[in-house]
């Protein structure tokens, strides 16, 4: 996650009622150390002023390592009868959709864990390189087909947010850029095929990233 896109969503969140927003499900949430230590905005910036609320928060991933609180796909019955019985009321699901088969089968068990007045807090890039974890189908939604992807659902506000460059966030955090390009670390997809520098990097030199971000409402019952 990009630092302007978690401050984006930060900001939709804190602007909701605690009662809709808590508990929240972080859906692909990867590990504490991803969150606060590889990069600590997202904590800070997303899920701290949640905290500080009084509000409960719930990390869902793959696998099972310190910070998350659910494990399992959610194509697993047992993984979403675990999350049912969390009852959550809001669901935050960021670059996530660019890494399955199927983002609109996806999309469909997504909406169908937010309650009624509930809501959605999505991401997926809009401008990023390739990277796979452990795929990336290239999907790169603009905020009408990511919203397209949820039609029982009301949008509440979106933003392609932009993002700066890759020299950008190198010139901010040069050391821990250079570890994370090279070395992917704990709660990243270190296994995955990685293409050719110059295919994935260079361009992004001068390239702007953009990040599509959404907030949804599922409908009253």
């Amino acid at each position: 996650m990009l630092k302007p896109e978690a401050s984006w969503l930060g900001r939709e969140l804190e602007a909701l009622e605690l009662s809709r927003v808590s508990p929240l499900l972080n859906v692909g949430s990867s590990t504490r150390y991803f969150r606060e230590v590889q990069q600590p905005w997202i904590d800070r910036a997303l899920f701290a002023p949640l905290r500080r609320r009084g509000g409960r928060i719930l990390h869902q991933d793959l696998k099972a390592d310190d910070g998350v609180d659910v494990v399992g796909s959610l194509t697993s019955p047992e993984c979403l009868a675990r999350i049912a019985e969390l009852a959550p009321r809001a669901v935050c699901c960021t670059n996530v959709l660019e890494h399955v088969e199927d983002p609109a089968g996806f999309a469909q068990r997504l909406a169908g864990m937010v309650p009624p007045g509930g809501v959605l807090l999505l991401s997926v890039p809009r401008a990023f390189p390739w990277h796979p974890d452990p795929i990336d189908t290239m999907f790169r939604p603009s905020v009408d087909e990511l919203v397209a992807l949820f039609p029982g659902m009301r949008a509440r506000a979106s933003a392609v947010v932009p993002c700066g460059r890759l020299l950008d966030l190198v010139a901010g955090d040069v050391p821990g850029a250079i570890s994370r390009l090279l070395k992917p670390g704990r709660g990243a997809g270190t296994d995955a095929p990685r293409a050719p520098l110059h295919q994935w990097v260079w361009p992004w030199l001068v390239k702007p990233f953009e990040v599509t971000c959404v907030v949804l409402e599922q409908r009253s019952a």
